[in-house]
């Protein structure tokens, strides 16, 4: 009988973490790594899509507005493309109508600045949204 190999640790959460501003970007990787999860991060849609990480997020960090294609397009793109995982929206304008358009699909959504258990419990409430078939 061959040797079994001990079982591996599940791998935490992988996160996708796609913002424009360099600082925004470098700082939720620090946070989300430091709670434990694992981070791609993207300075663009557009990067995201050409260096996807297989699909296999378990949730993204999107903020809404870029040069090209917005973070409402990519999410658009993705659900077209039959590629469905939670996303927290961020954004530095507050605007009710596209908060309610957000949380009506089920994703967050946060103003910026935002504290950094805001957008983990935001993270996680998605994330459960999704795993419980509410996503």
């Amino acid at each position: 009988m061959p040797p079994t190999s001990p079982p591996q640790p599940p791998q935490p959460p992988l996160i996708g973490v796609i913002d424009d501003d360099p600082s925004v970007l470098k700082s939720l990787g620090r946070l989300l790594r430091a709670a434990g999860l694992r981070v791609a991060s993207f300075a663009s849609t557009e990067q995201f899509l050409e260096t996807h990480p297989s699909w296999s997020l378990q949730c993204l960090v999107l903020d809404v507005h870029f040069e090209g294609m917005s973070g409402f397009d990519l999410e658009a793109y993705l659900a077209d493309a039959g590629v469905r995982f939670p996303i927290v929206f961020i954004t530095a304008h507050d605007d009710a109508a596209m908060r309610e358009r957000i949380e009506a699909k089920g994703h967050a959504y946060l103003r910026k600045p935002f504290e950094e258990t805001a957008l983990l419990e935001a993270i996680s409430r998605v994330m459960a949204a999704s795993n419980s078939g509410k996503h």
